[in-house]
């Protein structure tokens, strides 16, 4: 049977997943608020999720939501619409590669290497005045970057488990399913130049996380993965990279929270020597990355031909 997405053109086909994405993250919203009330009691849901989490059941209830809308928004969605474009879920979304070990041992050092770099574009991006139309951005970062605080004020390592598995495991396989597997792969399956789709599909992350302070240092980063994908032909790359990303970032806190280190990386800032030094070893990297570069798997899968005698 033919695919009744597969001969749509581009433009049609990128219509029609954000609009599938964002029918799913509408139905999956309403699933989540209403099972918050089952599982976790809650009375007005509604209204945990417009404040800022007090207590442990609002944290968790919290952390509850975040998983079901990245799963059934981003992942139901990739999985669905590959289903409907394509022979092969597994070969339109690039899960059936795997790349060699070297490449992943890699990807996990650039990524180390990257957030000097990231946080150098954090602090950069802060200097860019924001647009009086796009204010109203200011008030979502504060309320974010508050709702970020309480849910990473943890302790416990069953609470840091949790955390790491909502903010670390579902968000990396999950984007990485929809804005490099499914967006991006759709771009280089039509045959669009690589560097635009690769800059093409960070942008389009970064936009998506609503992080205007952070946008061009998420730019950069959902570009880096981006690259990862091309470079290897497959999505697991990414997916390393991306966890890697997060959970260092869980890790440190969980460690500066329990006493561990002395000092909240997030708010530490490097020599700016260190930051050079280290773009020119995450140069270094993509340079043997380019080395390696796995044969092209940006193919569409043709459907099996039944061939009957009359």
């Amino acid at each position: 049977m033919n695919p009744p997405f597969r001969n749509f053109s581009l433009g049609t086909k990128l219509l029609l997943m954000f609009f599938v994405l964002c029918l799913n993250l509408a139905v999956f919203s309403s699933i989540a608020v209403f099972l918050m009330h089952q599982f976790f009691g809650i009375d007005k849901p509604e209204t945990v999720l417009e404040s800022i989490p007090q207590t442990p059941n609002e944290v968790n209830a919290f952390l509850f939501v975040q998983a079901i809308i990245s799963l059934g928004g981003f992942l139901i969605t990739s999985i669905s619409f590959a289903r409907l474009e394509s022979v092969s879920v597994l070969e339109r979304l690039n899960i059936n590669f795997l790349a060699p070990l070297k490449m992943f041992v890699l990807a996990v050092v650039s990524i180390l290497l990257a957030q000097f770099f990231i946080e150098f574009l954090v602090e950069a991006n802060t200097k860019i005045p924001l647009p009086d139309a796009l204010n109203f951005l200011k008030d979502y970062a504060k309320k974010a970057e508050d709702v970020t605080t309480a849910v990473m004020n943890f302790k416990q390592f069953g609470q840091f488990i949790a955390v790491a598995i909502v903010m670390a495991v579902i968000p990396a396989i999950s984007e990485e399913m929809f804005f490099r597997g499914l967006f991006m792969g759709a771009l280089l399956r039509a045959k669009v130049n690589p560097v635009v789709a690769i800059i093409s599909s960070g942008f389009v992350f970064a936009i998506s996380h609503m992080e205007y302070q952070n946008t061009i240092a998420i730019w950069a980063l959902g570009a880096f993965l981006g690259y990862l994908y091309y470079i290897s032909g497959s999505i697991w790359l990414s997916f390393v990279a991306h966890f890697t990303n997060n959970f260092l970032m869980v890790l440190l806190k969980y460690l500066y929270n329990i006493g561990v280190i002395g000092k909240d990386m997030a708010d530490a800032s490097m020599p700016l020597y260190i930051t050079f030094i280290s773009i020119v070893l995450f140069a270094g990297c993509i340079y043997i990355f380019n080395k390696w570069k796995q044969p092209d798997t940006f193919e569409e899968a043709t459907p099996d031909i039944v061939v009957t005698n009359e």
